[in-house]
């Protein structure tokens, strides 16, 4: 992905249906991306191959890496208060912006369609080509995991269990925000998901599980990973050279979803013929402050530290902070939709009951409109002369 995230995808998602059906004026409004960081810097990336302005919303406590690599692109940068959790903050900065600014569209990950049909589409297809590929005979395809963020990588799953019928869908947050788990709320430090909220765009009647990672062990997992003890130590148990000179390419909520796999295997008790899938949705690249962070908080990193990485944040993932999911359980995480998106974003309590009681229908309309849409883009570029 051009910006090393795949969230530039997502961000087209949304982008490009406006702009074919003449709802987004490039040349006379800006595109507005409230984000937690790589949402907005893929919108401000596609919005900028078409001349296009924008204005980047993200907290002010996520990495200093996103911060510059904005400052490339986006024509705004608005930092709001907080650290990853504080999505509310956000949403208030974009209803003042819709007060107070007459030429601004907003793109809302959290709410727009586009980003759910995208991983539809194609984040579910590119993982149903990886399967074709790895399943052998005897191989079976257990689930796919992701972090809740925006929601919008949980509709992989959607497709995958169209394909798949007896596969699970995982869906994680972080140990310190237990929104999903217990309608919690609090601050973390696992860049990229969100949480204190269920985003508009998660099919919730689908997912079959839910489960939390400490945001110690995601920290923990990526320093062993990415600082040169941790290597020598990793070589130590046998990894190959090119596997190790890969791991950078997993950031921290990356790192999270690989914990989510092992929680999963652990918990349904799984085999090496079962396939869990997982996504990478960033690099490391975003994170080398972090890594600085905690070198000047714990000091150099020694072997003896990866040993203990490795025995506390892999081998010991436990299956606390999990939860399977009843008909009602799944309902109470739905319901929490409400004081979000009805109470304080203008959705209405007609529509989020359909996307639970006529869920099929309603949800099924999103997925066939991915058609549509192309038929749309097509036309577009020919009455431009683009392509």
């Amino acid at each position: 992905f051009p910006t090393g995230a795949h969230k530039v995808g997502a961000s087209f998602g949304c982008l490009a249906p406006r702009l074919v059906t003449g709802q987004f004026d490039p040349i006379q409004q800006k595109a507005v991306w409230p984000s937690t960081g790589n949402y907005c810097r893929g919108g401000a990336y596609n919005a900028q191959l078409l001349g296009c302005e924008s204005i980047a919303i993200l907290p002010q406590g996520m990495s200093r890496e996103r911060f510059d690599w904005l400052e490339t692109v986006a024509g705004e940068i608005i930092a709001t208060p907080g650290t990853e959790s504080n999505v509310k903050e956000i949403y208030d900065k974009v209803w003042e912006l819709r007060r107070t600014r007459d030429n601004i569209v907003v793109f809302n990950q959290f709410d727009e369609m586009g980003n759910h049909l995208w991983h539809y589409e194609v984040t579910g297809h590119a993982m149903e080509e990886v399967l074709r590929e790895v399943l052998d005979a005897d191989g079976r395809y257990a689930g796919v995991v992701v972090t809740s963020g925006s929601a919008g990588t949980t509709a992989c799953g959607d497709y995958l269990k169209e394909v798949f019928p007896n596969s699970k869908v995982g869906v994680g947050e972080a140990l310190q925000c237990p929104t999903l788990l217990e309608n919690g709320f609090g601050a973390h430090r696992i860049e990229g998901i969100g949480d204190k909220h269920v985003p508009w765009v998660h099919n919730v009647k689908n997912t079959d599980l839910v489960m939390a990672i400490d945001d110690d062990d995601s920290m923990g997992f990526i320093r062993l990973c990415n600082e040169p003890a941790g290597h020598k130590y990793l070589r130590s148990l046998g990894l190959k050279e090119d596997f190790i000179d890969q791991l950078p390419l997993m950031g921290i909520s990356g790192a999270a979803n690989v914990l989510m796999a092992v929680k999963m295997a652990k918990y349904y008790e799984l085999t090496s013929k079962d396939v869990i899938l997982t996504v990478f949705t960033d690099s490391m690249e975003m994170y080398g402050s972090r890594l600085k962070e905690m070198e000047e908080e714990f000091g150099a990193y020694s072997e003896m530290n990866a040993a203990a990485d490795h025995a506390r944040h892999v081998l010991g993932v436990r299956t606390d902070g999990l939860l399977e999911l009843t008909y009602q359980e799944r309902k109470r995480v739905h319901n929490l939709k409400y004081y979000t998106w009805v109470e304080q974003q203008g959705k209405t309590s007609e529509e989020l009951n359909a996307q639970w009681y006529d869920a099929e229908e309603y949800w099924g309309a999103i997925h066939a409109m991915a058609d549509k849409i192309d038929e749309k883009i097509e036309e577009f570029n020919k009455m431009t002369g683009l392509l």
